[in-house]
This record gives structure tokens, sequence and C-alpha cells, in this order.
């Protein structure tokens, strides 16, 4: 029964985390889309630039915050010493509060340098609008990771919302106030970018809040500790940034995709005759329309490494080993099934798909190709999540370290050598940029696998993990384009027939999901309820097996 609730727990929070995750994406949608709408390529290249430039400072110093917290939280409570976790958050907060507004000062105070060493002089006020999130980020990152390790995922779930239906009120409602007074796109875009700070503001003083209500900042008496040793300050700062610091370091090189795209490939542009303003709209493109539809799917997949690295980390400290294998191949195959159909969907429907969200259809068929070819990336993003969260339940962050500086030396030479290479009469160009992201993505999964398969000794079925999802995703993308094809013959394109097509894809997908033997009885049993309904459908239990094939 303890195992059970263990389990629920984990799908629970798997469950609560992918909810909000979707929501925060679907209003990020809607946001982007009047965003898009509003500044145009170009004016999407400043914030662009700019957010680029802020999400790289906050990975630098605070992506490694709510993996390590979570890991020493989870491991303090399977210690039965939930006292020390309250005086490590405290520690903690303490700490990168102090960071954040360090980190937030000098990314306004550097703003012109920053934006002049990028080679898109007019971004420097998107950066200086953005530059107060830092500080109020670092405080958010230290609650959610102490949040998350005590498997509380509603603290945050409800701040992403909270930031999320901010940065598109006010974001929107600022850039339509400066567009009637008549400023130029670069102000526009800092207005709009603004609100992406009310909304990390507001989701701090939630979280905030949260922490308050909680009980965590409340001091402890030494008496109520389970291992007195573990309670000094020195000791357990030592033991978080031991975890911390290598996390941080990969998240931030991690981040160096997008970076290197901004570093390198816009100044490669204007080597091979691009105009500056130009190459700031053709990055502009790329980013608004290519990866704004690249970064959807893994948000299914990050609430699932959320959840698996405090089990996963539970089940290390107590040496289950069949609990182990059991998570790690579960996440894996969930990573698998929800990537796969979209990494092929994406590639065979770059411009139905585009066409859908966006107006601009001259902006749609200029991204589609770039779509196609970054679709693949969509996959390995998402095994390469999974593989981290192992690295770091083992202790063994620093190889995930050594991933991310293999994947960033190869994209840094691929981005800086691809766009000036010769295609036709022309370049490759921006398409240095999805090419270079896959060979980032590709290395970094190549080595996590290697890395797990010699430290952490775990074994994997790649048939059952990845060949039946990925033969379900082809035949799902067959259908998804068969249909599109028949019905734009006799009607003409329309968001109907696109969305008939995905409908129908989806469907075809769940059941050849079934028929090929890639869900089974063991997979389901880890959504709760989802089980008892299959069980009472006669037809879903004769085909849904009860074991692994």
């Amino acid at each position: 029964m303890r195992e059970k609730a263990k389990k629920q727990v984990f799908l629970t929070g798997v469950i609560v985390l992918t909810c909000a995750n979707l929501i925060t994406k679907i209003i990020g949608l809607v946001f982007k889309i009047p965003l898009t709408n509003m500044l145009g390529n170009e004016g999407m290249g400043y914030f662009n630039t700019a957010y680029q430039i802020y999400t790289w400072l906050y990975m630098l110093s605070t992506a490694g915050v709510p993996v390590a917290l979570s890991i020493l939280v989870s491991e303090y409570n399977a210690k039965n010493n939930p006292a020390a976790a309250k005086k490590l958050f405290r520690l903690t907060i303490s700490v990168f509060s102090a960071f954040g507004l360090l980190a937030s000062l000098a990314m306004l105070v550097f703003s012109r340098n920053l934006a002049e060493f990028i080679a898109a002089d007019l971004s420097f006020l998107c950066i200086m609008a953005i530059s107060p999130a830092l500080f109020f980020v670092c405080i958010s990152s230290t609650v959610r990771g102490y949040f998350q390790g005590q498997r509380n995922m509603v603290p945050t779930a409800v701040s992403e919302i909270i930031e999320s239906l901010l940065k598109l009120c006010v974001g929107i409602a600022l850039g339509m106030y400066a567009l009637k007074k008549g400023y130029p796109i670069y102000r526009v875009a800092a207005y709009a970018i603004f609100g992406v700070t009310v909304g990390v503001i507001f989701g701090a003083v939630f979280l905030a809040l949260s922490a308050l209500l909680s009980g965590c900042l409340r001091r402890e008496k030494t008496a109520d500790f389970h291992a007195p040793e573990e309670i000094k300050s020195k000791a357990m700062l030592a033991s978080f940034f031991k975890v911390a610091l290598p996390v941080m370091l990969s998240s931030s090189l991690l981040s160096m995709s997008s970076m290197i795209d901004t570093l390198i490939v816009m100044r490669r542009l204007q080597d091979i005759g691009f105009a500056k303003e130009a190459a700031v709209a053709v990055y502009g493109n790329y980013t608004a329309y290519c990866v704004t539809l690249f970064n959807l799917p893994p948000v299914l997949i990050y609430p699932i490494v959320s959840a698996l690295i405090p089990a996963l980390c539970s089940a290390v400290a107590c040496g289950n080993d069949k609990k182990i294998s059991l998570l790690l191949n579960k996440s894996l195959k969930l990573s698998a099934i929800i990537s796969l159909p979209c990494t092929v969907g994406l590639a065979l429907m770059s411009y139905p798909v585009l066409s859908l969200i966006f107006e601009s259809k001259a902006n749609a068929e200029m991204a589609a190709p770039l779509l196609s070819v970054l679709a693949p990336s969509v996959f390995l993003i998402g095994v390469m999540a999974v593989t981290n969260g192992v690295l770091q339940s083992f202790r063994k962050q620093k190889y995930s370290v050594y991933s991310m500086i293999a994947g960033a030396a190869v994209k840094a030479v691929s981005a800086y050598l691809l766009p000036a290479v010769k295609v036709g009469d022309g370049y490759l160009g921006i398409y240095a940029s999805p090419i270079s992201t896959f060979l980032f993505y590709l290395t970094i999964t190549a080595l996590n696998f290697y890395f797990i398969a010699r430290y952490a000794k775990v074994k994997f079925s790649a048939l059952k993990i990845f060949i039946r999802p990925l033969l379900s995703a082809l035949l799902c993308g067959a259908s998804a384009i068969a249909v599109y094809g028949i019905a734009v013959r006799f009607s003409g394109e329309s968001r109907l027939i696109t969305l008939l097509s995905i409908f129908t894809a989806a469907v075809v997908y769940g059941i050849f999901l079934i028929l090929l033997g890639a869900v089974n009885r063991s997979d389901t049993a880890l959504i709760p309820k989802l089980d008892r309904i299959i069980e009472k459908v006669p037809l879903l239990s004769f085909l849904v097996s009860k074991k692994d094939n």
C-alpha cells in the first residue's frame, strides 16, 4: 500500500505540473500570436534577443536551485529529518535573493554593452525592461525547489499560471499602448517584454506567501532535528552547491543553444551579406515561429523529470534497484510516447500547423522548412531531459556537465561554419540554427546514455521504449498527411482541415500504440483512475495488454 501511495504521489505530481505547463504554454502561445503580429519579425528579433540573454543568466544563476533543493529535501525527508530541509531552504533563499539582486543590477547597468556585444544595439531597452525579473526568479526557484522536494507541485503550478497570465495581459496591453503612442518598434518591444517582469514578480509573491503559510521559514528547535550534525550551515550549503553547481553549469550550457544562435548566427548572417536589420528580422522569424512551436512538446515532458528526480533519489537512497529500473524505463517511455508524434507531426505538417496558429501566411511559408529541420530535436530534447534527471538523481551531475560542454562545442562550431556553406546559388544561412541545434541535442543525449550505462548500470529495452512508439508515430504522421492532402484537394486550405488532420492523426496514434503493444497495463496503472476505466470497458481491457510484451 505504501509503494502504491508513493506511485500515486509521483504521478499526481506529474499530472499537476503537466496540466500547469500545458496551461502556461497555451497562454504563452496566445501571447506570442498577437505579439508577433504587433512587433513583426524585426521587433520579435529585439524581444527574443533580450529574452535569450535573460534566460541564459537565469539558467546560469538559478537553474540548479530547484533540482538541488528537491534532491536534498527529499533525502532529508526519507531520513525522517524534515527540520533539516527547512534549515536548508532558509539558507538558500537568503543566498540566492542577494545573488539575484546583484544579477539584476548588472543586467540593468550593462544593458547597452550586452546589446552591442550581440550585434543588436537597439535591444538594450528590452534588456533593461526584463532585468528586474532576475531578482524575483531567484526567489521563485528556491521556493519551487523546496515544494518539489516535498512532492507538493501545486504552488509551482499555480505560480507558473500567474506568471503566464500576467505576461500575456500586461505585455500585450503595454505593447498596444506603445504602438498607439507611435514609438519605434524597439521601444514597443521593450514595453511588451516588461510584461514578463510583471508576471515573474507576482509569481514570486505568490510563492513567498505559500512558503510563509507552509511554515517552512519557521525555525525549528535543535532538539527536533533527527541528525544534529547535519544542521551546520556550512555543511548544508556545501552539500547543496555540490549538487547545484553542476546542474547550474549544465543548464546554462543547455540554454547556450539559443544564446549561440543569438551570438554567432546573427553575426554570420551579416558576414554573408545580410544587413543588420535583415539579420534581426530573419532571426526574429525563426525564434517567433519555429522556436515557439519547438518549445511546446517538451512542456509535457519536463513535469515527468521534475517528479522523477525526488522519487528516483528516494529509491537510490533506499537501494531499491527494482523501483529505480521501473521509474527510469517508464519515464523514458512516457517521454518517447509524447515526443515522437510531435516530432513527426511538426516535420511533416509544419506549414499547416504554423498557418493554424499565426496569421501571416508569408511568414509561415518562410518558417515552415526551418521547423521541419528543427522537428527531430523535439524527440532528442525529451530523452535528454530524462537522462539528465537520472544522472542528477544518481549524483553523477558532473557527467551531464561533460555532455553539455561537448554539445555546446559542437553547436558553436557548427553554428559558425554552417551559415557560410554554399547551397545552390546561395548559402545555408539561417538553416544553420536548426541543424546545429539537432547536433547539439544529439551529442548530449548520446553521451548521457553512455554515462548512464557505465555508471548507473540500468538496463533499457529500446524495442519497448522507442521502436513501437516510433512506428505508431510514423503511421500517425502518414494519416495526417493523407487526410490533409485529400481535404485540401477538394475544398482548399483552411484551419478546420488542419484541425481535422491533427485529430485523425491523434486517433490513429492512440490505436496503433495499443495494437503494437507500445502501451500496456503497467503504463496505464501509473495514471490515477485510468486503469479502472479500462477495466470497465471490455474492448479496452482486451486490447491493452496486462504485461510488457
